[in-house]
């Protein structure tokens, strides 16, 4: 006979051999003991996990010469033919290759025929969900309503592809993925069986790389003995896997964490040359800190253990790792993440694992255990420090401003029976366009206000520097008359010019014109559009003094000189504004045209 494979050879022929599944193994012997066995079953789980297996164990209990039995004899003809695979009784197809309607229908033709060796006859589809449409629904009625001799078992590894309406006809069993303890045990047990000679480190390290399947572990094992022998190592298991042993694992982390940047980066570089897979290392890594994170969180070091992982970092030499923190810990499993979500995008692939063994390295000797939270309250306190020194020298500029008006206030003004004084007119007077108030005529203001005015050339040439044109046109319109009581900067336009007024006043136009005059003035600054008949009287704003030098604003007047007065010159609209808000009288007028 030629040779046959471990996951064949120790196929479960029992139901105490089967390993795991417990509520599958225990539902099924209860049915075969009470007499209730369904007509269909549907095992689903991932591949590997027994669900062929089951369905032969059901099929030997049914049709034992001592069956309906939990316990089937596995000495009778039956038992025997089941275990071979020759049993005319016992059907397995493929769902894969036999997925048409044709196969469907020929199954339909034989379920009529009696069982010729047992008493039922029992028909395993594999892969189910493989079937077509139309296979299925030809399948559809005899599944519901077999001959009472005949017993379905579906099984298949993607259960959300079977119709509802057959699962609904089914009893229906999940299957789950072994434990790693649990398939190292059965390894042990195979290995005693064969002969092997195997460390329980390369079990773990099959284990491991199972994924939760015992046909893979079986297989993985199988392949180590046709590589090794029958002595098997540790080392024999990672070369066959192409995986780094748990030693260099452990060596590598105890560099990063030891901030020993250079001999972690030559390890790493040792181990990447010898052909490891640097994405599965990566994942090592974070599986090994995984483990350290758990111990660390208080898990007693036995559950590791039992759940078939990695051995305890403690008792290995690497002080190191046992002397980390849980927040280094977490550190370096996030880097580890980042590196691996990483390498599907930078060439070479190893540059993010070299990348995160360096930051983890740095990070604990900028830092040793404990020490980040230190680091935080002390920026902290500098923050905080920073923000009161702010607010005290906000509260004292606050103070310093108001300190005059107070001064003023409680010292009185004298009352001045001849009139009102210009100050008392202001107050009373009220805007008669979008204005909030009148604007209140205080010493810092007029001096703002007369800086402004200085600098308004630099306003028109910033706009045109941002290539705001239209702005610029707009405003060119506009004569600035000082501030309000609100400290908004009045624009003032003829009525001839309401389009530039209009357009100024939209929000897009607005917002550009109130930074650059922002930027200009060293502060925020808002402004407000009014008509030239709606303005209060000249004392009403806090203006430049008459003394001060006048201001260039563009298209307006730009220079007063003493000469002798000159006349005719009261047909300007804008000279009339000027006149009428400032007051005085015109010696000379130049205009900017004028200029050259």
């Amino acid at each position: 006979m030629s040779y046959l494979s471990l996951y064949r050879k120790y196929r479960p022929q029992s139901f105490e051999d089967v390993v795991g599944q417990e509520p599958v193994v225990r539902t099924l012997r209860n049915a075969l003991q009470r007499g209730r066995v369904a007509h269909a079953y549907m095992f689903s789980g991932p591949r590997g996990t027994g669900k062929t297996s089951l369905a032969r164990l059901l099929a030997k209990g049914l049709n034992c010469v001592q069956g309906p039995t939990p316990e089937p004899c596995n000495v009778c003809s039956n038992c025997k033919l089941i275990s071979d695979g020759y049993a005319m009784d016992v059907v397995e197809i493929d769902g894969a290759s036999n997925r048409g309607i044709d196969e469907i229908r020929d199954l339909r033709e034989n379920v009529r025929f009696a069982p010729t060796e047992g008493g039922y006859k029992v028909y395993i589809i594999d892969e189910v969900h493989m079937l077509t449409t139309d296979a299925f629904n030809a399948l559809l009625k005899t599944l519901e309503e077999p001959p009472e001799y005949v017993v379905f078992v579906l099984a298949t590894t993607e259960a959300h592809k079977v119709p509802k309406t057959i699962a609904s006809r089914c009893q229906r069993f999940e299957f789950h993925n072994f434990t790693t303890e649990q398939v190292v045990t059965r390894l042990q047990q195979v290995s005693e069986a064969e002969g092997l000679h195997v460390e329980p480190a390369a079990l773990h390290l099959i284990g491991r790389h199972a994924g939760g399947g015992m046909r893979d572990a079986l297989a993985l094992l199988d392949q180590a003995v046709s590589f090794q022998g029958s002595r098997i190592e540790e080392k024999d298991i990672a070369e066959l896997l192409g995986v780094v042993p748990e030693e260099q694992i452990g060596k590598l982390l105890n560099h990063i964490a030891g901030k020993e940047r250079l001999a972690a980066l030559t390890l790493l570089h040792d181990i990447i040359g010898s052909g490891a897979d640097v994405q599965q290392l990566t994942k090592d890594c974070i599986s090994f800190l995984r483990e350290l994170m758990l111990a660390k969180a208080g898990e007693a070091k036995t559950s590791a253990a039992d759940r078939g992982e990695m051995p305890g970092v403690a008792a290995k030499d690497w002080p190191n790792l046992n002397s980390l923190t849980m927040e280094r810990i977490l550190t370096l499993i996030d880097l580890l993440a980042g590196a691996l979500a990483d390498m599907r995008w930078v060439s070479p692939v190893w540059l993010p694992l070299e990348m995160a063994v360096i930051r983890g390295s740095e990070e604990q000797t900028q830092g040793g255990p404990g020490q980040e939270p230190q680091i935080q309250a002390a920026e902290v306190a500098k923050l905080t420090e920073r923000v009161r020194r702010l607010e005290k020298l906000v509260t004292e500029m606050l103070a310093d401003r108001k300190a005059p008006v107070a001064a003023e206030e409680k010292a009185g003004d004298p009352v001045d029976t001849a009139g009102p004084t210009p100050s008392s007119e202001a107050k009373e007077l009220k805007p008669k366009s979008q204005m909030g108030g009148l604007p209140q005529p205080e010493a810092d203001s007029q001096e703002e206000f007369r800086r402004l005015l200085a600098r308004w050339s630099d306003v028109s040439e910033r706009l045109r520097q941002e290539r705001q044109a239209p702005v610029e046109a707009f405003l060119r319109e506009s004569k600035p008359m000082g501030f309000d009581e609100d400290d908004r900067l009045v624009l003032v336009f003829p009525r001839a010019m309401e389009f530039h007024k209009v357009s100024l006043e939209q929000p897009r136009n607005k917002d550009v014109l109130e930074r650059v005059l922002g930027q200009v003035a060293g502060r925020p600054m808002e402004i407000v559009c009014c008509f030239e008949d709606e303005i209060p009287q000249a004392d009403s704003f806090s203006q430049a003094p008459e003394e001060g030098p006048a201001a260039e604003v563009p298209g307006e007047i730009t220079e007063v000189e003493a000469l002798e007065p000159a006349a005719g010159d009261s047909g300007n609209p804008a000279l009339e504004a000027a006149l009428k808000i400032f007051g005085g009288t015109v010696q000379k007028v130049r205009y900017e045209s004028e200029r050259g």
